[in-house]
């Protein structure tokens, strides 16, 4: 089986590369009632083999790593006594590397590094090329991730003209300096590249662009937009919130996300929670219309939203942009909601992410 993930299928590769041993990627999704993963892999051994579920997790630095370790550790629990968790990803740093030899989280590295402790086989192969990457990945901040989201939410438009360079810096909600040294910093990282026909740029890693931006709305740009977490004045049962959420919304302006905008854009889920995208300057009134109160258990967040929003979606009833409830809803460890992830992956993201690959 050849896999869709083009990282997966760059570790595979350097699996395979190996001597006296072989690398079968048996399904793309591992899913139980207990655990939901990116893939199984057989690694097979001289005399042993041993089967892997796999966790595509990229770009991670020594802060950003400590979530997966969390999650690995948790997945490694949730699986059979025969299978073990495997992080597949790349650009690690000798930090990072020595952080997850200490945690004992077998990973392949696309770029070299590879750690695999288990009876098939035991290597580890640490990457020396790859410092300088690693330094300017920690370069990225909230202001280069609002400018990230509006690339990848506008592929075929990357500064052509004036006319689409003024869209994607309104898009981004940021000013045209701080737009176009994100836009060489993304082309330094190899995201993007210079377009010979047209004079502008295009996208030269859109897999990558997208789980870097995933990874930094987590570690960064979610907690620049926090504003606050809500509950109902009068405990009154989310199924009826949910309707005033979706009433008030195109009055109030304010993008519809988190479970709330997955089910009503899957119709996968019977939602609990919501994470409404509110103007910072309105967001007390739009809690005094919906009858809400501060409470930090809350399950209604209110983000800030940045740029011009609305004239960038086609979708119905003021719902966020997919790419920020797929982001949103791998907050959580919930399997359902990474579930309803991968249907909006599937959906609306994997088609543009071919396109580009």
């Amino acid at each position: 089986m050849q896999p869709k993930h083009p990282i997966l299928q760059k570790c595979i590769n350097k699996l395979e590369a190996l001597p006296h041993l072989h690398a079968t990627l048996e399904a793309e999704i591992f899913a139980t009632p207990d655990a939901l993963a990116d893939g199984i892999l057989v690694i097979q051994g001289p005399e042993y083999s041993t089967e892997y579920i796999c966790e595509i997790k990229t770009n991670l630095n020594i802060e950003s790593v400590e979530q997966v370790i969390k999650y690995l550790i948790n997945l490694r629990s949730r699986l059979s006594g025969l299978q073990k968790p495997l992080l597949v990803t790349q650009r690690l740093s000798n930090q990072v590397v020595n952080r997850l030899i200490e945690e004992d989280i077998e990973f392949v590295d696309g770029d070299g590094s590879l750690y695999i402790n288990s009876k098939s086989a035991y290597i580890l192969v640490r990457n020396q090329n790859i410092k300088e990457i690693v330094k300017k990945s920690y370069e990225i901040t909230a202001a280069t991730l609002q400018v990230m989201y509006a690339v990848l939410q506008n592929p075929n438009s990357l500064l052509t003209d004036s006319d689409s360079y003024e869209r994607l810096t309104r898009v981004a909600g940021v000013d045209r300096k701080t737009f176009k040294k994100s836009i060489e910093k993304l082309q330094r990282l190899d995201y993007l590249k210079k377009n010979r026909n047209h004079g502008g740029y295009e996208i030269a890693d859109y897999i990558g662009l997208f789980e870097r931006w995933e990874m930094g709305y987590s570690e960064r740009l979610r907690n620049k937009l926090l504003i606050e977490r809500f509950s109902p004045l009068n405990e009154q049962p989310f199924s009826e919130l949910e309707y005033a959420i979706r009433e008030y919304s195109s009055e109030l302006n304010y993008q519809i996300g988190g479970e709330l905008g997955a089910a009503l854009l899957t119709r996968h889920i019977t939602p609990i929670e919501a994470t409404l995208h509110v103007p910072q300057d309105s967001y007390r009134l739009i809690a005094v219309k919906l009858k809400l109160k501060p409470n930090p258990n809350g399950k209604i967040t209110f983000l800030q939203c940045f740029g011009d929003w609305r004239s960038q979606t086609d979708l119905p009833g003021s719902l966020a942009d997919p790419l920020l409830i797929h982001a949103e809803l791998l907050q959580s460890d919930d399997d359902r909601l990474r579930e309803t992830a991968q249907l909006i992956y599937d959906k609306y993201i994997e088609e543009i992410a071919r396109e580009y690959a």
